[in-house]
Formats: C-alpha cells, sequence, structure tokens
C-alpha cells in the first residue's frame, strides 16, 4: 500500500512507495514548480524580445531580398536594351557595308563607262583630225571662183585653216 503525506501545509503531496526503484517515486515540491514558473515568465520578455529581433531581421532580409529582386530585373533589362542596340548596331553596320558594295559597284560601272567614253572620244578626236587633214587637202584643190552657197556660205577659208592648224598642233 502506498502511504500519502504531507511535508508542510500548502505544498504538494509527495507520493512514495516503498519499492526500490527510483522510477515509481514522483516529488513535486510547490515552491520548486513556482520558482521554475517565475523563472520561465522571467525569461518570456526576453524570449520575445529575441523572437521580435529575428521577427526585424527576417523583415530586413525580406526587404534587402525584393531590392536585389528590383536591382536584378532592372539589370535584366539593361542587359536586353544593350542587346538590341547591339543586334540594331550589327544591322546598320551590315547596312552600310551592302551600301558601301553597291557604290563600290556603282564606281566601276561609272569608271567603265568614262574608260568606254574616253576611247569613243579618243576615237572620235581621231575621226576629226582626220577629217579636218581631208578638208585641208580638198581646200588646196579647191576651185578659185566657188559658188556663193558653198563652202564659204558656212566657213571662210581662215576658219579652216585655223583648225588644221589646232587640230596639227594637236598631234603634235
Amino acid at each position: 500500500m502506498v502511504p500519502w503525506t504531507t511535508k508542510k501545509p500548502g505544498k504538494i503531496k509527495v507520493v512514495t512507495n516503498n519499492y526500490t526503484d527510483s522510477s515509481f517515486q514522483v516529488v513535486e515540491d510547490h515552491n520548486e514548480v513556482s520558482a521554475e514558473g517565475n523563472s520561465l515568465k522571467d525569461q518570456n520578455p526576453a524570449g520575445e524580445s529575441e523572437v521580435n529581433d529575428f521577427e526585424s531581421q527576417l523583415r530586413s532580409k525580406d526587404e534587402d531580398i525584393r531590392r536585389l529582386e528590383h536591382e536584378h530585373e532592372l539589370a535584366v533589362k539593361d542587359i536586353r536594351r544593350l542587346e538590341y542596340e547591339l543586334a540594331m548596331n550589327d544591322m546598320r553596320q551590315t547596312m552600310k557595308e551592302e551600301e558601301i558594295r553597291r557604290l563600290k559597284s556603282q564606281l566601276d560601272l561609272t569608271e567603265k563607262e568614262f574608260a568606254s567614253l574616253r576611247i569613243a572620244i579618243r576615237s572620235a578626236c581621231t575621226d576629226l583630225g582626220n577629217a579636218v587633214t581631208t578638208a585641208d587637202d580638198a581646200l588646196e584643190f579647191k576651185n578659185k571662183s566657188p559658188s556663193k552657197i558653198g563652202i564659204e556660205h558656212f566657213y571662210t577659208e581662215e576658219d579652216l585653216y585655223g583648225a588644221v592648224q589646232t587640230a596639227k598642233s594637236a598631234h603634235n
């Protein structure tokens, strides 16, 4: 049988048994429980303060994360804008290179036309020189009394001789 005894009035009863196994002994003192409760109550504000500090740190970290995410978004936008500008610059460069090639091609065609025109002008000058020489030779044997409508109508003899002399000096 288990005897019930009280240590002091107003305190919790101590339950003991006669068994040697200590696992069946339960001893609780009201003062000890009160002291532990008071100790926990004293620790409660300190614990709440620590919890508040941790919550404040968490809010601060959350704000840092949001700020960094915003900065990251801005950086990504800047990168996309720079990539777009780079692509546009590449496209403009390509268009300029194509324009340069087109203009060089036109320049080559123009130079070929000029070369062809130079050859044609030299040929025409040679033909004109031959024509002047032929006209000069023809005037040496001309009729001393030409008709009034003939060659004198367009040129005087001095004009023809001046043209021949100019043509001969150009060939020399």
